[in-house]
C-alpha cells in the first residue's frame, strides 16, 4: 500500500512538469523560426492579408526581409488566402489594397508560379517584403523563401 501512495506522490509531483515538453510541431516550429536568422528573415505575428480593419486577431506568421535604407512609395499585397480583392495575371491569386508596378511582374511571375503551397499571400511594406507561411514545411522550403524574398529585395531597390 505504502509504494502505491509513494508512485501517486511522484505522478502528482512530475505530471506538471510534462507540460513543459514540446510538441513535435512545436519544435519543427522552433527549428524553422531559428533557421530563419540565418537567412536574415524576421518573424512576426502578422494579420490575415486580407483582413478587414476591424479584424484585429494575428493569426498569420509572415517571415519577412527588412530593407536597408530605402523606403518604398506603393506597398501592395498579392494573396491566395480568399477571394477578397481583384485578380491578377496569376490564377488563384488576388490582389488586395494595392496592385504591384508593372516592374514587379517578371519576378512574381517567377516567384508566384514555383512557391510553396503553404505561401499565402506576399506583402510589400514600405521597409520590407515578407511571405504569409503556415510554416508547415522544411527547412529547404525556408531556404526557397528566403531565396525569393531576397529576389523581391533586389528588385525593389533597382526598378521600383
Amino acid at each position: 500500500m505504502s509504494w502505491l501512495l509513494i508512485i501517486f506522490v511522484i505522478s502528482v509531483v512530475l505530471s506538471p512538469l510534462m507540460w513543459f515538453k514540446q510538441s513535435p510541431r512545436q519544435r519543427h516550429i522552433g527549428e524553422l523560426r531559428s533557421d530563419a536568422l540565418q537567412y536574415n528573415l524576421q518573424v512576426s505575428l502578422h494579420r490575415r492579408p486580407d483582413a478587414r480593419d476591424s479584424d484585429t486577431r494575428l493569426d498569420a506568421v509572415c517571415y519577412q526581409m527588412r530593407f536597408k535604407g530605402l523606403t518604398l512609395q506603393d506597398p501592395w499585397v498579392i494573396h491566395r488566402h480568399s477571394t477578397r480583392g481583384w485578380s491578377s495575371n496569376w490564377r488563384s491569386w488576388n490582389w488586395f489594397g494595392a496592385e504591384a508596378k508593372p516592374c514587379w511582374h517578371s519576378v512574381l511571375n517567377e516567384i508566384l508560379i514555383n512557391v510553396p503551397r503553404g505561401i499565402t499571400a506576399i506583402i510589400v511594406k514600405k521597409d520590407s517584403v515578407g511571405m504569409i507561411w503556415d510554416e508547415a514545411g522544411t527547412s529547404d522550403e525556408l531556404r526557397l523563401i528566403a531565396d525569393y524574398l531576397d529576389q523581391l529585395t533586389v528588385c525593389a531597390k533597382n526598378n521600383c
